[in-house]
């Protein structure tokens, strides 16, 4: 099996980018970071591969709402580029997720794990 086959995904990198923010009464936030909204052509439908059994989930009741965390392992080509904090959209589902450190493995692959938040609604 070839490593190309072992990435069977795809998804969408957003990088994000530094900006100014007004916060009104003539105070503005120099740090603040956001995603653009369309993805540069390069970090779309980038080949990857989200581990969905080695992953962590959580679900905690709360109100109004229940509250949703996951925790999954992605691998990507070597050569990818992909950053902390970056937003990675999966092709599959549609999820966004948000990026830890990435890892070199050994000049082969990239290992990088990524977080989920949110809450689930209940279904009427």
């Amino acid at each position: 099996m070839a490593l190309e086959d072992f990435f069977d995904h795809t998804c969408t990198l957003f990088h994000a980018e530094k900006g100014s923010n007004n916060l009104g009464y003539g105070i503005s936030d120099k740090n603040h970071f956001s995603y653009p909204d369309v993805a540069d052509e390069k970090d779309s439908n980038v080949p990857c591969h989200f581990s969905v059994k080695s992953g962590t989930y959580q679900v905690a009741q709360g109100e109004p709402q229940n509250a949703y965390a996951a925790r999954l392992k992605l691998s990507l080509p070597i050569g990818t580029d992909i950053r902390v904090n970056d937003k990675v959209v999966s092709g599959v589902t549609g999820y966004a997720y948000v990026a830890e450190i990435p890892r070199n493995v050994r000049n082969h692959h990239i290992i990088v794990y990524v977080n989920r938040s949110g809450t689930i609604k209940e279904a009427l």
